[in-house]
């Protein structure tokens, strides 16, 4: 008998990554040479859902691109990685998005985005019934994440919402996610800091459980009654790309497995150290 691939709907961001290895962050004004380069997909909602799939889930996509050379070869990429394209809508007239990712000798990564905040405005409604395991959403559009996180919740699955700055484009859609994930950016930019009071105060506020992932430094939790800070393994970052998505997909596949918070954020943390590293990945 086939064991069930736990299925996760990933909404939001997909775009075209144009990533640079640099010897060193540029230097204004001048021209700089690239030791290496690649074209892979990007996007939180895209990264994600690769993320799902490398870790032994099922992804289905939601989102949009331009229709353009850009929208051919990123389908392309998301074609060989086995994930179906039904999900993903092209728009007439709108440019695909995409981003320029600077890769430093550290691992560390900078990214430069465009992409039009109306590309999935005008995107049909989510299936009601909700034929997934789980929700993860980021907050890039809120006309497209908030009815997934909507239809999630009211399924009784997990709604995770990815809560990267501008984090109140969201609007109602916070009310919707059944755990919130900030990144330090994040957060400072929802509430003015990154630190464990503030994330009781999110917390109390949102009614919701919530955490703020911090890089390599242990990720802090709260559910507004109890606060608790999960250790991150120590990696000797490669690649940071993506991290924070890798670590989205294996908590949500870890909640939707059935698995407490707590548990969901140390498989979390596991994987996406193993992500920067290059190791090959591993979930429990």
């Amino acid at each position: 008998m086939t064991a069930h691939r736990l299925h996760i709907l990933c909404a939001g961001l997909v775009a075209l990554d144009m990533e640079f290895s640099v010897p060193a962050f540029p230097v204004m004004g001048l021209k700089h040479k690239a030791s290496a380069t690649r074209f892979l997909g990007g996007g939180g909602a895209l990264l994600a859902a690769t993320a799902v799939q490398i870790l032994g889930g099922r992804a289905s996509l939601r989102g949009a691109m331009g229709d353009d050379a850009l929208a051919n070869l990123l389908a392309e990429r998301i074609r060989d990685s086995g994930i179906p394209l039904d999900g993903l809508h092209r728009i007439a007239g709108e440019v695909t998005p995409h981003s320029a990712v600077l890769i430093q000798p550290d691992g560390e990564r900078t990214i430069i985005n465009f992409r039009q905040d109306s590309l999935c405005d005008n995107l049909p409604l989510p299936d009601l019934n909700f034929p997934y395991d789980a929700a993860l959403c980021d907050t890039r559009f809120a006309k497209l994440s908030t009815p997934v996180l909507a239809a999630a919740r009211a399924a009784g699955k997990p709604a995770v919402l990815d809560a990267e700055a501008p984090v109140r484009n969201i609007g109602s859609g916070l009310q919707e996610a059944t755990h919130i994930a900030f990144s330090m950016q994040g957060l400072e930019d929802f509430a003015g800091a990154s630190d464990a009071r503030t994330l009781r105060e999110v917390a109390r506020s949102l009614q919701r459980w919530v955490c703020v992932t911090r890089g390599p430094d242990p990720v802090l939790c709260d559910d507004g009654a109890e606060g608790y800070s999960v250790a991150v393994p120590h990696a000797r970052a490669v690649n940071t790309n993506g991290a924070g998505d890798f670590w989205h997909a294996a908590f949500t596949l870890a909640l939707a497995g059935g698995k407490t918070e707590r548990a969901a954020v140390t498989a979390a943390n596991c994987a996406a150290a193993r992500h920067v590293a290059a190791l090959p990945p591993a979930f429990p």
